[in-house]
């Protein structure tokens, strides 16, 4: 075959490597994608440490395992016709010298944090993750317990206190959350605000001007003896003039207060369901 035979299958070589630079750039849109996704996505659809390996995977198979591909097809062509075009070729080992080093940097990272992951989630529970893991009535009934006492003993009931619909003040609900080892857990949340209550009349609950419901208590020591009894220091905190105290255990979480009024929200840490 003579020096001047023509280059075979040029113009399909171009269009090649004219679109292996731009996979590579749709590589790390899909791997952005997912990273993003990660740190600010929604609860329910953020992917755990092997959704982003997986994403990032499926980003690397664009960015190298197509360049890859590539080089074994034309060196094959090669081999039947010397006279191939190696644009798609050249193309290639130029997306590979960018793609390579940047991949393999990120996917041995990540293999590390889900290995650390697997790592954590084997742990068991803290011993404050498990406070309620054998009491009867578990966190609900402890926090409704604790919170209605403390709001009697500041001159209320949770009974006697309306939402602006009129329904009742519920007790303690619960929202889900993450514990330590990354295991599915729930934190709780007791809450009595009188200011922002009605009477059954659809008065307010607290008058206007006033520090406390009518008869209600301005000096939380019967509470903080209340919360000993249940093995729960207090801590006093400067609120303006008010006297405020945060009750203070391992499986409570550390924005719990109550003051006269009464106001008392008491949250525990992620407990195991």
């Amino acid at each position: 075959m003579g020096t001047d035979d023509p280059v075979v299958g040029r113009a399909g070589a171009v269009g090649l490597a004219v679109a292996l630079p731009v996979l590579l750039v749709v590589s790390w849109l899909v791997q952005l994608g997912v990273l993003l996704q990660a740190s600010f996505g929604a609860d329910d659809t953020r992917p755990g440490p092997g959704g982003v390996l997986a994403g990032l995977l499926v980003g690397t198979l664009l960015a190298v395992g197509v360049p890859v591909a590539v080089i074994v097809v034309y060196v094959l062509k090669r081999r039947r016709q010397p006279r191939t075009s190696l644009a798609a070729v050249i193309s290639a080992i130029v997306v590979l010298v960018v793609a390579v080093p940047l991949n393999t940097l990120g996917i041995v990272g990540q293999v590390g944090t889900v290995a650390e992951d697997a790592r954590v989630r084997a742990q068991p529970a803290t011993a404050a993750e498990r406070h309620f893991a054998h009491s009867e009535g578990g966190a609900e009934a402890a926090l409704n317990r604790i919170g209605d006492r403390t709001v009697e003993l500041l001159g209320s009931r949770r009974s006697e206190g309306f939402r602006s619909d009129g329904s009742p003040k519920g007790g303690a609900y619960s929202e889900p959350c993450l514990l330590d080892n990354r295991q599915e857990g729930l934190e709780w949340e007791y809450w009595f605000i009188a200011a922002e209550l009605h009477d059954a009349s659809g008065a307010d609950l607290l008058p206007e001007g006033a520090a406390t419901v009518p008869g209600g208590a301005t000096d939380l020591a019967a509470v903080r003896a209340a919360w000993q009894a249940e093995g729960i220091g207090a801590e006093r905190s400067a609120v303006g003039s008010e006297e405020q105290y945060e009750p203070r255990a391992d499986w409570l979480a550390s924005s719990s207060y109550a003051r006269p009024g009464p106001t008392v929200v008491l949250r525990t840490i992620c407990l195991e369901r």
